[in-house]
């Protein structure tokens, strides 16, 4: 093992990798019965509860391409969860919202992800939560110069 894969940064950074991983795997089980997939959820996010965002402006917040927004709001759009509205300032790219059914189930998510935060979390003192907290953004914050 190199030098840096036993410093302490370089666990730090091999434990969100897995952490992310197991999350993901851990939020694509909540969603099951809902009928969404784990990037329906995320852009269904940005959308809630009555935001409207073009696929672009989703894709910048989200950092993922135009061209996978677009697929999974034709999901969206496809499940009758959000629906397209005219875009004053580009003719071509339509703002996307949530319909009412679409706002109902992400309450719905929502509330059975708090449920799973408050159980992760449970055994976690608050002021090692608020440190770790302010430990990733600014971990954040270094990466996207934001």
């Amino acid at each position: 093992m190199s030098k840096a894969a036993e410093s302490e940064q370089y666990q730090v950074i091999w434990l969100i990798r897995r952490l992310f991983r197991a999350l993901s795997q851990k939020s694509s089980g909540n969603l099951e019965g809902f009928g969404i997939s784990v990037a329906d959820r995320a852009v269904m996010e940005f959308l809630y509860p009555e935001k409207m965002l073009s696929v672009p402006e989703i894709a910048e917040q989200y950092k993922v391409s135009r061209q996978h927004v677009q697929v999974t709001v034709n999901s969206l759009l496809a499940s009758r969860l959000a629906v397209t509205k005219e875009n004053p300032r580009h003719k071509r790219s339509p703002l996307i919202m949530l319909n009412a059914k679409g706002r109902e189930l992400f309450s719905a998510v929502l509330e059975r992800d708090e449920e799973a935060i408050k159980l992760l979390f449970s055994h976690t003192p608050k002021n090692e939560v608020q440190i770790t907290r302010q430990t990733l953004q600014s971990l954040l914050k270094e990466l996207t110069g934001g």
